[in-house]
């Protein structure tokens, strides 16, 4: 790793523990109670070195109880590394709503770079994190079209309703999504069936 990469990265999650966002298990993770926590990622470009990182902050949320059922009934999510539920990058937040990078530069006070990354995600992260935290709150709006992407909606969809007691609807949604895949052998139409199997497997 280079001499850029290594003193960006350590001020950034310099920076941000500062706002209560720890490094557990390769993510960035600020408790919130009740299973729920902020979720940051860094993600970067990285093109640029030995002069030049890119880091682009995406926000989101984490429920560890949803994180569970997601291991335990997916083969298609990380098993090792928590995971947000809901994400966006934390430029379209932002009044500009477009995509924004914060740039390290060889020679440039990394920590001055670091603070306003931080900044940034206190003034248009943590709203967006407290908003969705709430359990209740993000269980009205994750049905909506465009809040999920639309490969995740058929498999997110249900166990929210099944946490929420709601066993009908997501047996309702996993139906019809297997009724929509009945013709078709794709990777997902495979990792769908897996994961209806084994839907139905625990939630009799």
């Amino acid at each position: 790793m280079s001499s850029l990469k290594t003193a960006a990265l350590a001020d950034c999650e310099s920076a941000l523990a500062e706002l209560g966002f720890v490094k557990r298990r390769g993510a960035l993770l600020q408790e919130r109670g009740e299973g729920a926590s902020g979720w940051i990622g860094l993600n970067l470009a990285t093109r640029g070195l030995p002069r030049s990182l890119l880091v682009n902050p995406v926000v989101g949320v984490r429920f560890s109880y949803l994180e569970e059922l997601q291991v335990a009934l997916r083969d298609d999510v990380p098993k090792s590394k928590p995971m947000p539920v809901i994400s966006k990058p934390l430029g379209y937040l932002m009044p500009e709503k477009s995509f924004r990078s914060w740039e390290f530069a060889e020679g440039d006070d990394t920590g001055q770079v670091a603070a306003s990354l931080a900044g940034a995600v206190r003034q248009y992260g943590e709203p967006y994190i407290s908003q969705y935290s709430d359990w209740a709150v993000l269980s009205r709006h994750i049905g909506e079209t465009g809040f999920l992407a639309e490969h995740e909606r058929a498999k997110i969809l249900p166990l929210v309703h099944e946490i929420n007691g709601n066993h009908r609807e997501a047996r309702f949604i996993i139906e019809n999504e297997l009724q929509r895949i009945a013709d078709s052998d794709d990777m997902y139409a495979q990792s769908y069936r897996k994961f209806a199997e084994k839907f139905f497997s625990r939630f009799q």
